[in-house]
């Protein structure tokens, strides 16, 4: 059965309502219930890699009037499936029906584009897992951003140059990255950005045991810039913390630009 999924990608409870939009037959819409995970993992190894997209991941100057988007997947995948995921219906191309070519490695979905607008995408989501290959195993989700090239303005001009916003910076960890003796009673990590973020969050493990345990929900503080992860350390433990990554992407500053997945490391002072 051929689907098409449409998810806003928020864990907060006051976020909008997610929808889902099931391409089968004539179609239905319904509603699904929003995630609620603080920390999220990484995919394992193994499943399918979207390995190529038209038009490219972060892609600055599409032009609009172009009337689908293609990704290719690194193997067959099942044809009966597809997700395309919709974050925020601001940020979300009007989208019709998906095809896959003859290989069944690319799949092709109809757009349709404005000028001078940033778009944004997801091939799967934990919620909606429709690429799989025929084994049944879905397709790592991905987040695809790009933006269209601006109207061009009346005479024909067009502008000498443009200013992109530039992506939040994590300017102070606590602890630092790479510090050695951290005391292992401290109770709240916390990583301060450049600017007022959205209260949204990725804490991403690296895999194994590498992060820590957590004891409550995380959340930022009054400041709007510092994010904190309340956790129990253990002493002579090294650990390892994503915040963002390339799937997990919900660090991101009030006017939805998206911060840069940076790797946070410590190591707990061992016991006396």
């Amino acid at each position: 059965m051929s689907r098409l999924a449409v998810l806003p990608q928020s864990p907060l409870p006051a976020a909008l309502a997610l929808l889902l939009l099931a391409l089968a037959a004539g179609g239905c819409r319904e509603r699904a219930p929003a995630p609620a995970l603080a920390v999220e993992t990484v995919p394992a190894a193994g499943a399918p890699r979207a390995v190529e997209f038209d038009p490219p991941l972060g892609a600055t100057d599409v032009d609009a009037r172009r009337t689908s988007l293609a990704v290719r997947f690194d193997r067959p995948m099942d044809p009966q499936g597809w997700a395309w995921v919709i974050e925020n219906p601001s940020t979300a191309p009007e989208v019709g029906e998906s095809t896959w070519d003859e290989a069944v490695t690319t799949n092709t979905v109809a757009v349709t584009l404005e000028p001078g607008r940033d778009y944004v995408l997801w091939v799967n989501s934990p919620q909606y897992p429709y690429f799989r290959d025929p084994q049944g195993v879905s397709a790592e989700p991905v987040r695809w951003t790009f933006s269209t090239r601006g109207a061009t303005p009346a005479g024909g001009l067009t502008p000498v140059s443009a200013h992109r916003r530039t992506a939040p910076r994590v300017i102070e960890l606590a602890p630092a990255d790479g510090a050695v003796d951290v005391d292992p009673s401290l109770a709240v990590l916390r990583a301060t950005f450049d600017r007022p973020m959205e209260a949204s969050w990725s804490w991403v493990t690296e895999g194994g045991d590498s992060f820590p345990a957590t004891t409550g929900a995380a959340y930022f503080e009054a400041d709007g810039r510092t994010a904190a992860l309340p956790v129990k350390l253990e002493p002579g433990r090294t650990y390892v913390i994503w915040l963002n990554s390339s799937q997990y992407r919900l660090f991101r500053d009030t006017e939805g630009e998206v911060a840069e997945p940076r790797r946070w490391s410590f190591t707990t002072r061992a016991a006396d």
